[in-house]
């Protein structure tokens, strides 16, 4: 018995990265989300986008485009997710380190 998304002649269908709704493999664009498919993602979905997004600020929020890319393998979202943490770890202890600095040159006054 043959199903609608499976005719003859018709390419079979697969789910949307994003939605989850099915689309023939041929779109490239999801027809209910609007999502690119394969080579039609977003930018900030890119390794480079995630650089890009993580260096200019967005930092730790940066991982929400790593663990949603369809394009960025396992392995990369792991390397990325440990790189991204440390970095924010490195960020945060050299703002405390120039507090502490700032503190100790105004001899411990409180700063308001």
């Amino acid at each position: 018995m043959e199903t609608q998304d499976n005719l003859p002649g018709e390419a079979a269908s697969r789910p949307c990265w994003s939605c989850g709704a099915a689309i023939s493999r041929g779109d490239s664009y999801c027809k209910k989300c609007g999502k690119g498919q394969d080579s039609h993602v977003g930018w900030q979905y890119t390794h480079w986008g995630v650089v890009v997004l993580t260096l200019l600020g967005l930092g730790p929020f940066s991982l929400i485009y790593v663990w949603r890319s369809p394009v960025i393998s396992r392995n990369a979202k792991i390397a990325y997710t440990g790189f991204i943490l440390l970095l924010t770890w490195f960020v945060i202890n050299s703002v405390y380190g120039m507090w502490t600095a700032v503190q100790s040159l105004l001899g411990g006054a409180q700063v308001y």
